[in-house]
C-alpha cells in the first residue's frame, strides 16, 4: 500500500466511520484494538493505542533493575524497542520478533541471534510476552547468562502489574 493512499469514507448516522482493510492490514490494527482519537487544528488524528507508551513508572523500573544488577534488558511493544540499555530506543522490530511478540513466545536461556536495527545480538535470550487487559501489548528481554530469566519472570511480573494498576486508574 502506498503511504500517500487516501479514502473517502461517510459517517452513519452513529458517527462511525469505517477503517479500510488495507489500512488496518498495513498497521496491524485488528477487531478489539484500542485506538487513541486526538484532534489537532481541523484534523482528526487515530493511532493504535499501547499502554506500554509513555509509561515512566516501567521505564524508571528497569532502569533501577539495570542499575543495580548489572543486566542487559530490550522493553518492547509490538512494532518497536520503548527503552533498552543494549539496542536504540524506537528502533523497529524485525518480522521475526514482532511475529515472537504476537504469538506470545517465550524463551528460556535460549541462545539466540536477533537484529535490532543495526545492531546484531547473539546471546542468552530470556524473553516474556507482557499481557494485559488488551492482550499481549509486549515483551521483555534479559539477556544474560546467569539468572537471566529469573530477572525477566519478576520484570514482567512487575510490567504487568503496574500496567493493571494504570489500567484501573484510567
Amino acid at each position: 500500500m502506498d503511504n500517500n493512499v487516501s479514502f473517502v469514507k461517510n459517517i452513519d448516522n452513529l458517527g462511525r466511520i469505517v477503517i479500510p482493510m488495507d489500512i488496518r492490514r498495513k498497521l496491524d490494527i485488528c477487531t478489539g484494538d484500542s485506538l487513541s482519537i486526538s484532534v489537532y487544528d481541523n484534523n482528526i488524528m487515530l493511532t493504535k493505542y499501547s499502554s506500554l507508551e509513555n509509561n515512566n513508572r516501567i521505564v524508571n523500573i528497569i532502569k533501577s533493575f539495570i542499575e543495580e544488577f548489572n543486566i542487559k534488558v530490550i522493553y518492547m511493544n509490538k512494532f518497536n524497542v520503548i527503552y533498552s540499555n543494549i539496542v536504540n530506543s524506537s528502533v523497529e522490530l524485525d518480522r521475526e520478533m514482532k511475529d515472537n511478540i504476537k504469538n506470545g513466545i517465550s524463551f528460556k536461556d535460549e541462545v539466540k541471534e536477533y537484529i535490532f536495527g543495526e545492531i546484531k545480538l547473539k546471546g542468552i535470550y530470556n524473553m516474556l510476552p507482557i499481557v494485559n487487559n488488551e492482550g499481549i501489548v509486549g515483551s521483555i528481554i534479559v539477556l544474560s547468562d546467569s539468572n537471566g530469566y529469573d530477572f525477566c519472570r519478576l520484570l514482567n511480573k512487575i510490567i504487568n502489574l503496574e500496567l493493571s494498576i494504570s489500567w484501573y486508574k484510567i
